[in-house]
């Protein structure tokens, strides 16, 4: 393809388009049906199967036979089809096969020579008169050729054999139908010889050419030959030929050799033999390539003359040569096929362009229409256009039509100067503007919104501005490339108006609209739901992050310019949405659209994003390439079509606003009494404003649908009879959609002048007359053939690719029995060819479009899918069938080479003389793997398409116990799919079988039991969606992590965890030891994460459907299924203050604390930045939204913006009282709003209120401390008296006019007020025990919800309307010592009332508190968050009753307050973070720290036994120590020393000793060290006490000055005590006698490139007694301490080693991992690249045993498991919240971990490779539920009892007998931990010679 047809592609040009490449390898083979059985059958069981594998495997093609002498039914016999079947095929085998098509086998036997389906009338009354005169009879041709005058010209038809002969087809009575076929082929001999008669003698005649006599005379074969082969051009590249000699045919048995040869008269049939001859030795060869060209010859052998046994080599021979040839073109096609993402382009461009022409070749009519979209081509609308109507209206050719359209379009614009006909004289946007002005028109350059002046204001003109071309003198210095957004010259153009306020009749616009606002930064007010219309095109102080492109044309600097025309070179896109795999989805759509546009301006292709959101916004900025010289327009139809967006919104991509020279028509169906089919176009409407820019689609209407018909009747060369025409009158007089005229075109196209009236009847509505055409095509075809094929197609949930319903029909004995009932195939499937000829006339109605990866076929319209379901699956049991056999294909039960068994039919047995009535066949079907491995060992690909179909299938063939075993419960299955698919893919699964699992056959109480199970591990799915959606990898672990209390009582969830246990580990080798995480089925129904800051703001939209938070960006959840929807990050600076949403869910706006605003567009994703628009360096306090306006507010004044950040307005708002500054605002329109004032101190509760109604001033309210008022604005609760905590109602009375009944309305006004004025009025009061922090309301707005500093209240709101005295209020009290605090004024900590007022929930602190309503009773208390709870929201809609927390520590949480009180499986915790952990592995403890308290938890179990303060109020622990025999702790708390006896919990030691760094056990811990720092920060001491372990006393005490303190080492040896001092300025390294504390010796420390005070940490050097490394910076400096030499230095070094001193790691903060040999400093493994992430903290380091190395990244929160001996890594796993504490066991097999939010977790390392990992798994108590360690802390949560509340119930646990860990079960739980973990090679446990705990 040279570069010109390139460039015209890709430009749109309709004109003369080249073929389509394709994807199929398709080739006809052409033979006589006897003589190569052999051959062909050969063929079909070893050659095709294999190029099948080799087609798809190396070039992804699809590899598709066509043999007509396999498969073809009688059918198509009797009405003599078949040779034009075959013409027909070959055709197609041409125009879709890449590379070969066509292949010929010829032998010596000529063939069958038909006669003529079909002859000219004047041609057969040619024949009959020569025939007459001959003297020859003509009744026969007469009797079997009938005329056809609805032909043009006329035709004479042979009759169907049946039609005269009516038991030819009859089976069911053999005896009658070989009379009748033998009397057809005698007719059929004779007739064949009138014809060739009257044909050779016309010819010699001279009034027949030979062509046409020539037609008469051959075979099928020759014909076939002469289209496949003899007109082909080039052969060299698609045509094969094998010819055969067989030498010496034994023509004694005349019947076999009439197999091979031409038998005549029981004579070799000379005429045929020559005809052969000139065929194969002289025409053939002198077209084919040589190459292409195989002869063989063969001799004939014994009684059958060939045979597989006899003639072996020959096949072998020939099977090979096949092969081969086939494979080298292909291979040769594929190597000129452009592979690069350009030629794919093309390909994708050439299949739209094509379908475009087809649909423009059967257009008629629609004038009025195509001359609304020529108006809006040529018109100034900056929004696209959309073509809506119900489906079948004709939108796809209206849109074709219209594309084709353009080029003379925008010429006759050019040539006429304004385009010919007059444009509506308004054709602007209406009601789009505050003024009125469409904001096309507004934007205009220069600011001209008024025309007449220049005389230039007629819409003529309008239109031009938009194409017509100039070319001016001068350059325009603010144009820039649309791809690097706005410049300041442009946006100085932006501004249509220089005024700063609203003119009068702008005011009056905005305040008579639907008023409509949501609450502001205060939240004071409550959300309200109504409409505000305007846009505004004002200046205003911008920044644009996704640049909005508007309508400015640039003029030049001077007035006097040279205007030249110059032609228009248009791009046009073109695109059928869900008709390719590349338009069937948002992302590949978007990429494609992208690389044309790219194409033609020239911009790379590179830069093209692959996610959704950046993509959707490079795909807006491109359109504003367009220009003048090259204008953009994109057709796109059925954009209803198209899939692949999580968001619920399909329609985001689609840009709103348009830039110049660009235009954007789309179509989507819209039929009103189908509202779900209908919701994307009502989308559209949401998004398109502009009424102007739909056009409804509608019928043709009788006379147009007439027209139409007759002129299709005229181009297809048809015609009808005056009766016909009446018919077809009177069904479109019923029915005039495109899509019924286009099927009764398709049938009356078949009907004949002879036809009979019955056979000429139509339908009178779509899907009658779709199922007349299923029945002609089932009649034609095999009724059970296309019953099923049909069937298949529509069972399946997103279509079938052709290769996959060929083996489904395969695969079904029932359609082979049929297919096959006289036959025995050689291979048992289904011939390709049966379901080629059935697709063949279903033109169109199938369409190809992408699914799971693959193309695949479905119905195009929903008309016909309707109608298949109507006609197959009316018969329950028929549609169990196929479901449950497209299941099976899919689970690979007959794959892979596994036969298949099937009964012979009783014709089979007795034709074929079978003896069994039973055999088995291999149907040649794939096996169905969960992935496709390549040959490294890795996975190459995931079957999407077995993911998207089994279970669906599955669930609606009834078969629950496979949909359990091989998905649902499956951890493969489920790991497979996490993978390559989103999560919600697999909830989905389980969300269906929930919902289709009621059957008659299932008890309620098993379906009740198995919809928990399946909820159970949905749930787990849902709760660890944030993590598992990016590491899919953890699916084991989370799952055990979750699902581990609940495996006992549920047998699906027991094997899943034990399938993750034992295939899990392969993923992930870290796995739980025990329960860990949340468990589904509790409170907690979503934790949605992703922030990565605090989450300042929640809303929900208002249909209650999605969840909008902001940290630094935005996130927005579907609540149905907790997917992540959207992700906007706007890249600023600065912390979000508040988040409000438009009433219309279109906008949202978030402002900062540096007074920069966001507004962002939640259907586009678009977003602008509004920089602060106030005066006077006021500061942005808050923000109100309508749906067209924003409002930001200051201390003293308030802007109004358009939706584009332009300022409108600028007022200024004034208090009486001078001290007083704007606090909050509630917008509703411009003339109405509500302004709170305060003096700005906070300790200062007064308020003032003022109200702007219709621009009245209400009098001030003096308020306080809190206040709220109702959605409709005209009832407020708040407190007025301010020395009284009393709540007041204020009612606004008066006049109220609402919505467009604002003026003239007559009200009662009431006196002393004047119309239009109103007041708020003082109503009931009720008193408050305390004084309130807030105020607002519940959903209902029936009670009122107050904020105190120890609770809340509640009052009933018909209280203050009734002015009931002394009204109950219902106080709810927060536990002692817990209170809530106001963050400012009018805000604290919210309360909200559940579904219907049951419960009332409260966020304080990191907890939900939940009172019983009315009583008042605090029931349930739970644990959150671990960060403060900073907004909680309810959600209360349809079946919902939960509510929705943020919190700052990033986290979204929605809570099932159903489910409050269902058993919660709790995993104990800290209330403060885990600051470090000591481990006893003899007693199976682990002792952890946090501020408040030492923790004391079983290891494998994960309880928390114990908490053990000396201080019960304000302990400060910062140090804990286990011994290793498990019986003394050693802490630091509060300055002070602390020994306690464990488990006795005794403590019997305490000493004083402040600012404690470090505690140390020494020489076998029979002593400890404690280290403090004492004196001022820059200058100081080292205190280091030694005492004996465990009495305490003080052995010795040493002192060394330091700066910043290091930790104390002991060298190995352990005789010398090692510390870093500094001392005159300069670092110091001191040796002591670890025994007796004397100095040895200090000296300082001399290397090269050493600095001072850069020295870090002292190591001991392992394997060396007296040497230790002092680590600086990223390399470490090794010393001998006893003789004070500099040893060596060791680059690129952490400080991290083996115990054999070989082995170190290098971990640099800002990335990377490093495993190198110490000695050389070399690299051993790179094991993480050292690409830049950022920098961020890790941790690192080797476990007990040094097999593995742990690698912890704050940044991504996930810990790495990597295997020393290979550098391989075994597990990435991400942990819930940030690890602050990290251990080993010392037999190395887990690994223990505290984290920020006081948890700590065990992880087994159970590597794949190491032999019993499953069995340790297995053995764990949490899976054999046979140890269990009780906790100490009862109730629901572990965070509660710190200090000296558990001291006192341990010791009352005590006196009772004690539930505590006793010194028995600590034994028991030792000798359970060592038999676990008897994994080192001496099987002992490691011991380890000290332990520090050193205070980062």
């Amino acid at each position: 393809m040279d570069d010109q047809t390139v460039d015209k592609i890709f430009a749109g040009s309709l004109g003369t388009l080249p073929p389509v490449s394709s994807k199929i390898v398709r080739i006809f083979t052409s033979s006589t049906f006897t003589d190569t059985s052999m051959e062909r059958n050969t063929l079909m069981a070893t050659v095709y199967p294999k190029l099948k594998e080799y087609c798809r495997e190396k070039h992804g093609l699809e590899f598709q036979v066509v043999d007509m002498r396999w498969g073809v039914r009688d059918e198509a016999t009797d009405d003599h089809m078949t040779t034009e079947l075959c013409m027909k095929e070959i055709e197609n085998c041409q125009r879709l096969s890449m590379g070969p098509n066509f292949v010929v086998f010829l032998g010596q036997k000529y063939g069958y020579r038909p006669i003529p389906t079909y002859i000219l009338a004047s041609e057969l009354a040619q024949f009959r008169e020569v025939l007459l005169t001959m003297g020859q009879e003509v009744i026969l041709l007469d009797t079997w050729y009938k005329k056809d005058s609805n032909a043009v010209p006329p035709i004479c038809i042979l009759q169907p054999i049946s039609s005269i002969l009516v038991n030819f087809n009859n089976k069911r009575v053999p005896k009658l139908q070989q009379e009748d076929q033998a009397k057809w082929w005698d007719t059929l001999d004779r007739m064949q010889k009138l014809l060739r008669k009257a044909a050779t003698t016309l010819y010699s005649q001279g009034q027949l050419d030979f062509d046409s006599m020539h037609n008469y005379l051959m075979s099928v074969t020759e014909r076939e030959v002469i289209n496949g082969l003899l007109k082909v051009r080039n052969t060299k590249n698609h045509v094969l030929a094998y010819v055969r000699y067989i030498n010496n045919i034994n023509l004694q048995n005349l019947r076999r050799a009439g197999l091979f040869i031409d038998i005549a008269n029981r004579a070799l049939d000379a005429e045929a033999v020559r005809l052969l001859a000139n065929l194969r030795d002289e025409r053939l060869p002198a077209k084919i390539e040589p190459s292409n060209l195989m002869r063989y010859t063969v001799e004939w052998i014994g009684r059958d003359g060939l045979g597989n046994d006899t003639h072996d080599e020959y096949l072998q021979n020939f099977i090979s040569h096949f092969y081969r040839n086939i494979a080298r073109l292909v291979d040769r096609a594929m190597r000129k096929e452009d592979s690069s993402p350009q030629g794919q382009i093309v390909t994708e461009i050439l299949q739209h362009l094509h379908a475009c022409n087809n649909s423009v070749k059967v257009f008629y009519g629609r004038e009025n229409d195509l001359e609304k979209v020529r108006r809006y081509i040529l018109g100034p609308s900056i929004q696209p256009l959309t073509l809506f109507g119900a489906g079948g209206c004709g939108k796809t050719s209206l849109l074709a039509k219209s594309a084709s359209l353009i080029v003379t379009w925008l010429s006759e614009f050019l040539e006429n100067g304004h385009g010919g006909s007059n444009p509506p004289p308004d054709t602007r946007r209406r009601g789009s503007n505050i003024n009125g002005q469409g904001e096309g028109q507004a934007n205009r350059k220069g600011g001209d919104t008024d025309r007449s002046e220049s005389g230039k204001g007629d819409s003529q003109n309008d239109i031009g501005t938009t194409w017509k071309e100039e070319v001016v003198s001068c350059t325009d210095s603010g144009r820039t490339s649309p791809l690097q957004g706005t410049t300041p010259g442009t946006q100085s153009r932006r501004s249509s108006r220089t005024s700063a306020t609203l003119s009068r009749q702008e005011s009056e616009d905005l305040a008579s609209s639907n008023s409509s606002r949501r609450q502001s930064s205060s939240g004071v007010f409550s959300p309200v739901s109504t409409v505000t219309d305007g846009q505004s095109s004002h200046r205003g102080s911008i920044a644009l992050s996704t640049p909005i492109q508007e309508h400015i044309d640039p003029e030049p600097a001077s007035p006097s310019v040279n205007k030249i025309n110059k032609p228009i070179k248009p791009v046009l896109i073109m695109r059928y949405l869900g008709t390719t795999p590349d338009s069937s989805a948002i992302t590949p759509m978007l990429i494609s659209l992208c690389q044309q546009i790219s194409y033609n301006y020239m911009v790379p292709f590179d830069a093209i994003p692959d996610d959704l959101v950046p993509l959707t916004a490079y795909f807006k900025q491109l359109l504003a390439l367009a220009t003048r010289e090259q204008p953009l327009l994109v057709f796109l139809d059925s954009v209803d079509q198209i899939g692949g967006a999580q968001d619920a919104n399909k329609m985001a991509w689609l840009p709103t606003r348009l830039p110049p020279h660009c235009k954007i028509v789309v179509s989507c169906v819209y039929e009103p009494e189908n509202p779900e089919i209908s919701k994307d176009c009502q989308t559209l409407r949401r998004m398109i404003d502009d009424e102007d820019n739909f056009i409804h689609v509608l019928a043709l209407g009788e006379e147009l649908a007439s027209q139409v018909i007759r002129h299709w009747m005229r181009n297809s060369h048809r015609d009808l009879t005056n009766y016909q025409w009446r018919v077809v009158s009177n069904a479109i007089a019923r029915c005039s959609l495109p899509i019924f005229v286009k099927l009764v075109f398709a049938e009356i196209c078949r009907w004949k002048s002879y036809s009979r009236a019955q056979e000429t009847h139509l339908a009178s509505n779509v899907m009658d007359s779709i199922m007349m055409l299923f029945e002609r095509i089932e009649i034609q075809h095999g009724r059970i053939l296309v019953f099923h094929a049909l069937a298949y197609i529509t069972a399946s949930k997103s279509g079938l690719s052709e290769t996959e319903l060929e083996d489904l029909l395969s695969l079904d004995d029932r359609v082979l029995d049929d297919v096959y009932q006289y036959h025995m195939p050689p291979v048992r499937r289904i011939p390709p060819l049966l379901w080629t000829r059935i697709r063949n006339d279903l033109p169109n109605y199938l369409s190809e479009r992408e699914a799971d990866g693959v193309s695949v076929l479905n119905w195009y319209h929903r008309q016909f899918k309707e109608a298949a379901k109507e006609r197959y699956f009316k018969n329950q049991n028929l549609a169990n069938y196929f479901h449950s056999s497209i299941a099976e294909y899919f689970m690979g039960t007959w794959g892979g080479g596994n036969p298949k068994p099937f009964k012979y039919t009783e014709i089979q047995r007795m034709r074929f003389n079978l003896a069994e009535k039973e055999g088995e066949a291999d149907r040649k079907v794939p096996l169905q793997p969960l992935v496709f491995v390549g040959k490294d060992g890795k996975v190459s690909r995931y079957n999407l398409r077995k993911f998207g179909e089994l279970p669906y299938h599955l669930v609606r063939a009834r078969r629950l116990d496979d949909l359990f075993h091989n998905v649902l419960f499956h951890y493969q299955w489920l790991h497979a799919k996490l993978s390559s698919c989103p999560l919600q893919a697999v909830l989905s699964d389980f969300e269906d079988t929930c919902n289709n699992l009621e059957d008659r056959e299932i008890s309620r109480e098993t379906v009740r039991l198995t919809t928990r199970e399946l909820m159970l591990v949905a749930d787990a799915l849902r709760l660890g969606g944030a993590i598992l959606t990016q590491y899919p990898d953890l699916l084991a672990s989370q799952l055990i992590g979750r699902l581990l209390p609940e495996a006992g009582a549920n047998l699906n969830v027991r094997r899943l965890l034990e399938q993750c246990d034992k295939e899990g580990i392969n993923h992930c080798a870290l796995m739980p030891t025990a329960h860990c995480l949340h468990t589904p089925g509790g409170p907690l129904k979503y934790s949605l994460e992703g922030h990565q800051f605090a989450v300042f703001g929640v809303c929900l939209t208002s249909d209650a459907r999605f969840v909008v938070s902001v940290s630094n960006k935005f996130l927005i959840w579907d609540l149905s299924t907790s997917d992540l929807t959207r992700a906007v990050n706007p890249g600023i600076e600065g912390v979000f203050q508040g988040l409000i949403l438009s009433p219309d869910d279109r906008f949202a706006a978030a402002w900062t604390n540096n007074s920069q605003t966001i507004l962002l567009n939640l259907l586009t994703s678009e977003q602008i930045v509004i920089n602060n628009p106030l005066q006077e360096d006021e500061t942005v306090g808050g923000a109100c939204l309508l749906d067209t306006h924003c409002v930001l507010y200051g201390q003293s004044q308030w802007v109004l913006l358009t939706m584009q950040g332009v300022a409108v307005e600028i007022h200024r708002e004034r208090c009486k009282d001078t001290q007083f500054q704007l606090l909050a605002m509630d917008f509703e329109s411009h003339g109405n709003y509500h302004v709170i004032f305060w003096t700005g101190d906070l300790d200062d509760k007064r308020l003032i209120m003022q109200t702007v109604n219709d621009g009245h001033r209400t009098s001030p309210l003096e308020l306080h401390s809190a206040m709220v008022m109702n959605r409709k604005r005209d009832i407020l609760y708040a407190c007025a008296d301010l020395n009284s905590s009393s709540v007041s109602v204020f009612k606004l009375n008066g006049d109220q006019p609402t919505g467009n009944n604002r003026k003239g309305r007559n009200c009662d006004v009431p006196a002393g007020l004047e119309p239009g004025q109103r007041e708020w009025t003082k109503g009931n009061v009720l008193d408050g025990d305390d004084f309130l922090l807030q105020l607002s309301l519940s959903e209902t707005e029936n009670h009122v919800l107050g904020t105190t500093a120890l609770g809340f209240c509640i009052w009933n709101a018909a209280d203050f309307e009734k002015q009931t005295p002394n009204a109950k209020r219902i106080d709810l009290k927060l536990p002692t010592g817990v209170r809530n605090i106001s963050v400012s004024l009018l805000q604290s900590n919210s309360i909200i009332l559940s579904k219907n007022d049951e419960f009332a929930v409260a966020g304080v602190r990191k907890n939900l508190y939940v009172w019983k309503i009315p009583s008042g009773q605090l029931v349930k208390v739970l644990d959150a968050h671990f960060g403060r709870i900073l907004a909680i929201v309810p959600y209360t809609v349809g079946p919902w009753n939960s509510v929705i927390t943020s919190s700052i520590d990033r986290s979204v949480k929605v809570w099932n307050l159903n489910n409050v009180f269902e058993q919660v499986h709790v995993i104990d915790r800290h209330e403060l973070q885990i600051d470090s952990i000591s481990l006893c592995q003899t007693t199976g403890v682990a002792v952890t720290v946090t501020r408040g308290c030492v923790g004391v938890w079983h290891i494998l179990t994960g309880k928390l036994m114990d908490k053990l303060a000396y201080n019960a109020l304000g302990a400060i622990v910062t140090h804990a120590l286990i011994t290793k025999d498990g019986r003394h702790i050693l802490a630091a708390e509060s300055g002070s020393i602390i020994i306690w006896e464990w488990p006795n919990r005794r403590a019997f030691f305490k000493v004083e000793q402040p600012s404690i760094k470090q505690i140390m056990l020494m020489d076998e811990d029979t002593r400890f060290l404690t280290a403090s720092r004492l004196g001022p920060p820059n200058e100081g001491k080292a205190v280091v006490v030694v005492r004996d372990c465990p009495n305490g006393v003080a052995l010795y005490e040493v002192e060394v000055p330091v700066r910043t303190f290091r930790p104390a080492i002991i060298t190995n040896d352990g005789l010398m005590l090692v510390m870093l001092g500094h001392e005159k300025n300069r670092d110091y390294i001191y040796v002591f006698q670890s025994q007796t504390g004397v100095l040895m010796h200090k000296f300082i420390p001399r290397y090269q490139g050493a600095k001072k005070d850069q020295a870090g940490q002292l190591i001991p050097v392992p394997g060396k007694a007296t040497q230790v490394a002092l680590m600086d910076q990223d390399k470490g400096v090794v010393f001998d301490v006893r003789t004070k030499k500099h040893i060596r230095t060791i680059r690129r070094w952490s400080g991290q080693v083996t115990k054999d001193g070989r082995l170190g790691l290098y971990a640099p903060s800002r990335g990377g991992l490093e495993l190198i040999e110490l000695r050389s400093s070399s690299t051993v493994s790179q094991l993480i690249s050292r690409s830049a992430e950022g920098v961020f903290t890790n941790v690192t380091s080797f476990n007990a045993t040094d097999q593995y190395v742990l690698y912890y990244h704050s940044g991504h929160k996930t810990l790495r498991v990597f295997r020393v001996l290979d550098g391989q890594m075994l597990a990435n796993y991400r942990l819930a919240a940030e690890l602050t504490a990290i251990e080993t066991t010392t037999d190395g097999r887990c690994v223990v971990i505290g984290t920020l939010d006081g948890c700590l977790s065990v992880l087994a390392i159970a590597d794949p490779t190491v032999p019993g990992s499953f069995q340790f798994l297995a053995s764990l108590p949490s899976r054999t539920r046979q140890t269990r360690i009780p906790s100490a802390i009862s109730g629901e949560s572990s965070d509660r009892h710190d200090g000296q509340d558990a001291n006192k119930r341990a010791r009352k646990n005590e006196k009772e007998g004690g539930s505590h860990i006793t010194l028995k079960a600590a034994a028991t739980v030792a000798a359970s931990w060592a038999k676990a973990t008897q994994t080192n090679k001496t099987g002992t446990v490691q011991s380890v010679t000290s332990k520090a705990c050193v205070l980062s």
